[in-house]
């Protein structure tokens, strides 16, 4: 393995336990236009992009009197209100990065969410500083599960893919790390934790509080 100089981090469920958030705003709108609710779908659909999860609700429940392109920023503007009223940093986020920086390893974001929701989480949390790039999906020609997030924070950063090591929360994310050949920690929902699917991430965490020890015990491997 290669020596890992620079993480990138996805943001929601990683940085700011904000899935409930998505949840909430989803099911909100969703069933505002007719929609019937299943957590199910909800799980299903974690860690897509919101254009990618508005189109499938459409398929499953078609609407009318709303554009997908209206729905969608519905969930958007509802997730960026609760961020503002509720967000939270997630355990071990604010050590990590410190510990990062004082490594002098070069940090990136990489998230399917939007532009504006990564200020909005950015400001929140007080961690803006420690991020050299951000990379929506917006600013891609595909949202993960393809690798172009990750290769292009590397690219903005001038990492290679193999010097990269991603922190995902979501099977559709650490699938796009893989892709872009990126070494992957996953910290899943506690209830998913033992999910095999996580399998295919390097290592696997219960929170950031154990990225340090995982974080060193990697560079020793490939040192």
């Amino acid at each position: 393995m290669n020596k890992i100089t620079t993480v990138l981090f996805d943001m929601d469920g990683v940085l700011i336990d904000s899935e409930k958030f998505w949840q909430q705003a989803e099911k909100e709108v969703f069933t505002s236009v007719g929609c019937q609710w299943s957590e199910e779908i909800a799980h299903q659909t974690t860690g897509q992009t919101t254009r990618a999860v508005t189109e499938l609700w459409y398929r499953l429940f078609p609407w009318e009197g709303k554009t997908l392109e209206e729905v969608e920023q519905a969930v958007i503007d509802r997730v960026d209100e609760l961020i503002r009223q509720e967000g939270e940093i997630k355990a071990g986020v604010l050590a990590t990065l410190s510990f990062l920086q004082a490594q002098e390893i070069k940090i990136g974001l990489a998230t399917n969410s939007t532009p504006s929701l990564i200020q909005t989480v950015l400001e929140r949390l007080g961690i803006a500083s420690f991020f050299q790039t951000t990379v929506s999906a917006l600013d891609v020609a595909q949202g993960k599960p393809a690798p172009d997030v990750y290769l292009q924070a590397a690219k903005n950063i001038n990492s290679k893919p193999q010097n990269c090591l991603v922190i995902e929360d979501s099977f559709t994310g650490a699938t796009a790390g893989k892709k872009a050949g990126m070494t992957v920690f996953i910290v899943p929902e506690p209830e998913f934790y033992h999910n095999p699917k996580f399998d295919l991430a390097d290592r696997k965490l219960v929170n950031l509080e154990e990225f340090e020890e995982n974080f060193l015990a990697l560079s020793y491997v490939t040192s």
